[in-house]
């Protein structure tokens, strides 16, 4: 926890949350103002775990599906099968951060 907390006031609580969801296997969902370390948080969350492949993202009204689960393959495309190359992107991800999730699109 405290090399989570190295530098940052008041963020005790969501460093504990952030290990929790960390060795359970869950999410977390930290909302707050611009400035309150939640995208270092994660980021710092991500280097405590060796190897974790980490993803981030912001969000806006025309993010596209292809930005957060990767593109389509056309060579599976040319088979007719419906895949996505998702290496690199959130479903291979041990930590994620997307932030203004809010502001995306549906």
């Amino acid at each position: 926890i405290s090399l989570l907390n190295a530098g940052l006031l008041e963020r005790g609580k969501e460093c504990r949350l952030l290990l929790l969801a960390m060795l359970s296997g869950e999410h977390v969902l930290l909302l707050g103002p611009p400035g309150v370390a939640k995208s270092k948080l994660a980021r710092r969350l991500a280097t405590l775990a060796p190897g974790a492949h980490y993803f981030e993202r912001q969000l806006t009204r025309f993010t596209l599906p292809e930005e957060l689960f990767g593109p389509l393959s056309l060579h599976a495309l040319q088979r007719d099968v419906l895949e996505r190359k998702t290496t690199g992107y959130l479903p291979t991800a041990h930590v994620a951060f997307l932030d203004e999730i809010f502001k995306a699109s549906s």
